[in-house]
């Protein structure tokens, strides 16, 4: 079999259901990191190979592939279809979550990952290491954005956007697993492995009492966290939620969302 070599960084929701499919699969792969917060995506070299510019790029058998989903069906079919359902109709339900997740549940990650952890992490760094990181930057009309964003207030509007759209994920989720054990079937598949990163990036918002009310997908996000390919998939870094993360603002956000007149202390994972 040619070698895989994956081309990701360690954060991004979407590296994180590729490098999970690998090992549930048991496939090996070589890691190749893309640090997105030194801007390596919009390196020459990584451009001559995606010229998107965004992580994560699997490269096999002289081909470069840039969808995640894609990549997952891929790498599903390299290991003799371990991971899509039999019937038809499974397999439409498999591939309709993980649309759901390309389409609407890495979207609604962005806005409160933004403004919870990465401007977080630049209020943070020494000004002249910022300037020196900015300077980086291959694309000026980009960097001046990235500025003006990560200098910008926190956008409230914006978090609690994406958190009613959690929780709309979540209504979903918990009708899907009326009817089967897992998302799209009663056998463990895709769909899961794709919205496996969205419980990781509750999890790493501090977000995860956004279950609550949802005890089938609580459940399935419990089985999710306990299969051994969820923890390779997190990486090096496996601590929950983010260091970086205002656990009290966190709070306040879901307590308003969720209609509660006081907030309620929420511990780590």
């Amino acid at each position: 079999m040619s070698a895989i070599e994956l081309f990701h960084e360690w954060g991004s929701i979407q590296s994180f259901k590729v490098r999970m499919c690998l090992a549930e699969l048991g496939l090996p792969w070589t890691s190749q990191r893309v640090d997105l917060s030194r801007f390596e995506n919009l390196d020459a070299a990584y451009l001559a190979l995606n010229p998107k510019g965004l992580v994560p790029a699997l490269r096999w058998n002289g081909n470069v592939f840039d969808e995640s989903s894609d990549i997952n069906e891929l790498l599903d079919d390299i290991a003799s279809g371990a991971l899509l359902p039999v019937t038809l109709e499974e397999r439409a339900r498999a591939r309709s979550w993980t649309r759901y997740e390309d389409e609407v549940v890495h979207p609604a990650v962005r806005p409160p990952t933004f403004n919870l952890i990465l401007k977080a992490r630049v209020i943070r760094l020494d000004r002249g290491d910022f300037a020196e990181l900015m300077a980086r930057h291959p694309l000026p009309t980009r960097r001046d954005a990235y500025l003006a964003a990560a200098n910008a207030p926190f956008d409230r509007t914006a978090v609690l956007a994406s958190v009613r759209t959690f929780r709309t994920v979540l209504e979903r989720m918990e009708t899907a697993l009326t009817s089967t054990t897992w998302l799209a079937s009663d056998n463990f598949s895709l769909a899961d492995v794709a919205m496996a990163a969205f419980v990781d990036r509750l999890d790493r918002l501090a977000m995860e009492g956004l279950l609550t009310p949802f005890p089938l997908a609580a459940k399935w996000a419990t089985r999710i966290r306990m299969r051994s390919a969820f923890a390779i998939a997190q990486g090096p870094d496996k601590t929950r939620p983010d260091p970086l993360i205002d656990i009290g603002l966190v709070a306040g956000l879901l307590a308003e969302v969720l209609g509660h007149n006081t907030t309620t202390e929420m511990e780590p994972l």
